[in-house]
């Protein structure tokens, strides 16, 4: 196939490795997962993260189609979005801090996938990332093409290394026979989201 009907392996590879610094680095999603699956383990927690990525690719196609160019024109949506963001994930941190680390908990207990669903259409470091992508990875004369292949790249990859958080969550959890640091450890996590949260507040502009 024509070079011009596909993007350019080396630009491929490039755009993996910024999918792979952007998607596994710590963030209020990976902190939620991984504090979750300590809390729950790793299969009660999946749906959680299946929530998260159906959102990602939500307002990734919102992106592609314009979506961040019409927030920019109104920044008073901006700041109505930056006070959902923060106070949802004060909410997921909350939840995970009255969910202590225990052998069984009740299906009710355990954030699902609506809860995770959220997290990224309120998440501004995930529209900070995907407008860089697109920006640098989406090509005017292959724009579809590319946005597609991005959108898989960030499902795919960015799902395996969502899912790698997931399991580290489990493996403390089957691992760490302390209860009491467990239970410290979510908590941290719990702070951690937060925290990553307020810093990613500040990577789209004003």
């Amino acid at each position: 196939m024509s070079s011009d009907l596909i993007m350019p392996l080396a630009q491929f590879g490039l755009l993996a490795l910024f999918v792979s610094a952007m998607v596994g680095s710590p963030g209020p999603a990976n902190m939620s997962l991984m504090a979750n699956s300590m809390s729950f383990g790793a299969r009660p927690a999946l749906p959680f993260m299946l929530g998260t990525m159906s959102g990602f690719q939500v307002i990734y196609w919102l992106n592609v189609a314009g979506l961040f160019a019409l927030l920019k024109a109104a920044p008073e949506v901006f700041d109505v979005l930056r006070v959902l963001c923060l106070g949802y994930i004060l909410y997921l941190a909350w939840v995970i801090v009255r969910s202590p680390v225990q052998a069984g908990s009740k299906a009710g207990h355990i954030p699902g996938y609506g809860r995770g669903f959220w997290v990224h259409p309120l998440n501004p470091k995930a529209y900070a990332m995907q407008i860089a992508g697109i920006s640098q990875f989406v090509s005017a004369e292959r724009y579809f093409a590319d946005a597609l292949i991005l959108s898989l790249t960030f499902l795919l990859l960015g799902g395996f290394l969502n899912g790698l958080w997931l399991l580290a969550g489990s493996w403390i959890r089957s691992n760490t026979g302390n209860i009491g640091l467990l239970n410290g450890l979510r908590i941290a996590l719990a702070g951690l989201m937060v925290g990553a949260t307020i810093l990613s507040l500040q990577m789209i502009p004003a």
